[in-house]
C-alpha cells in the first residue's frame, strides 16, 4: 500500500536536511521513509537554475495555465452566442 505524507511533513524533512541536522540516509532510516522518496522530496524543492521555479511551483503554474485556457474557451463560446443575437 502506498503511504501518503502531508506537505507539512515533507517540508519538515527537507528543512532538517537543509539545516545540516541529518543526511538523507539518516532521515530515511529515522522516519521509515524510503531513501529514493526522501531524495525526490529534495529534488522537488530544489529551484531550477533557469526558471527559478521548484518542481511544485512548475506544476502549480501548469495547472493554473490549463484552468485559464479553459476559462478563455468558455468566454470565446459565450462571445459567439452573444454576437448572434
Amino acid at each position: 500500500m502506498v503511504k501518503r505524507y502531508t506537505d507539512e511533513f515533507k517540508q519538515n524533512i527537507v528543512q532538517l536536511h537543509k539545516a545540516g541536522v541529518k543526511t538523507p540516509r539518516e532521515l530515511s532510516a529515522e522516519y521509515g521513509i524510503s531513501y529514493s522518496t526522501v531524495l525526490k522530496w529534495f529534488q522537488d524543492k530544489k529551484k531550477d537554475k533557469v526558471t527559478g521555479l521548484t518542481s511544485d511551483d512548475y506544476k502549480a503554474q501548469a495547472k493554473r495555465m490549463k484552468q485559464l485556457e479553459e476559462e478563455n474557451e468558455i468566454l470565446k463560446k459565450a462571445l459567439g452566442l452573444f454576437a448572434r443575437k
